[in-house]
């Protein structure tokens, strides 16, 4: 008896000095090739860059609002053969300083140049996603020597154009689903969810960026600022939203708009396709939706000194579900800078 109890001891001892080691091994870690450090853009805030290395000129992705420069990490890998890629987290996410001011466009922009100075960055092309919009609009205007320009990936926007028709037809449709217990036991469980509610979901780096989760691996909630930031981010922002009227752009800029070809871009997979009225509601938003993109598409080329336009059908997340595209547009532009010169 005392053998066999010596035994379970001995077997437990085992186990309890292997699970660290088998939870280092499984522990998930980032594995894009970049260089992160934090650059210093203003009194106690200091953004998050990571450098992907890369042969050429310079290039610099800005994420979306809630994204990180972690949204980049595959799409980054197909940039460096041509370029020397360099992204930033803005201020008040998750990697960055969490500043309770300085979120009106002007300062983000100025975030951006001290980035784009220490970095030591030669007039780099700007590539931005979403809200990076609002950023290079007041990069393009007052710092025209600074970038040599700009691509706006699903961000070229008139803020001032509230598409309220398009908002009030929405609203009206069912809602995306919401996580339930059985989608938050992991971040692979999760990213299933999301990839069927959403679409593609892109890196895991920014995903796990975007909630917070458990030491056991069990994911708790999304992330959000807390309530001083979040608030600061949110008045400065819609302020800024209520007075919009960016300056006339300087440098040559490509706006590429994700547009839907079909009412089955627009289908979701909740929807039920088969209710007559779901499919006439759909129906209505692509008649406002491709209203809506030739109102920004106008908007962009009154704006934009050397401006061009393009759409692609695809997500809003361009970079992740149309990325060759994206690239060979990106491509196609920089070259054009090239023979311009």
């Amino acid at each position: 008896m005392k053998r066999h109890v010596v035994l379970v001891l001995c077997v437990c001892g085992v186990l309890a000095a292997v699970a660290p080691l088998l939870s280092q091994q499984t522990e998930w870690r980032d594995a894009s090739p970049h260089v992160a450090r934090l650059v210093t853009v203003d009194t106690d805030v200091q953004l998050e860059v990571l450098d992907w290395g890369g042969s050429g000129p310079a290039l610099l992705v800005l994420a979306g609002l809630g994204d990180t420069a972690h949204v980049f990490d595959d799409f980054a890998q197909m940039l460096t053969p041509r370029y020397h890629v360099v992204g930033v987290t803005r201020r008040g996410h998750r990697g960055s300083s969490a500043a309770t001011t300085g979120y009106t466009f002007d300062r983000l922009a100025e975030d951006l140049i001290r980035v784009i100075e220490v970095m030591g960055l030669d007039k780099p092309l700007i590539v931005g996603h979403s809200f990076a919009g609002d950023e290079m609009h007041v990069l393009g205007a007052r710092y025209p020597g600074r970038i040599a320009g700009l691509v706006y990936v699903d961000a070229a926007f008139n803020r001032s154009d509230l598409s309220e028709d398009y908002d009030a037809v929405a609203r009206t449709l069912p809602p995306s689903p919401r996580t339930r217990p059985e989608n938050m036991r992991s971040f692979s469980a999760l990213r299933s969810f999301l990839e069927k509610s959403q679409g593609a979901v892109g890196p895991e780096a920014n995903l796990r960026a975007r909630w917070i989760a458990n030491a056991d691996g069990t994911v708790t909630r999304a992330w959000v600022p807390e309530p001083p930031v979040f608030q600061a981010m949110s008045r400065e922002m819609q302020a800024a939203y209520k007075t919009f009227n960016p300056e006339r752009i300087r440098v040559p800029a490509l706006a590429i708009y994700a547009v839907p070809r079909s009412t089955g871009d627009l289908m979701q997979p909740w929807y039920d396709a088969g209710d007559p009225v779901v499919r006439q509601r759909v129906e209505t938003l692509y008649r406002f939706a491709r209203e809506r993109f030739g109102r920004h598409a106008k908007w962009f080329a009154a704006l934009a000194e050397q401006g061009r336009v393009s759409e692609l059908a695809g997500a809003h997340h361009l970079f992740i579900s149309n990325a060759p595209e994206i690239l060979q547009q990106i491509n196609a532009f920089a070259s054009s800078l090239v023979t311009t010169r």
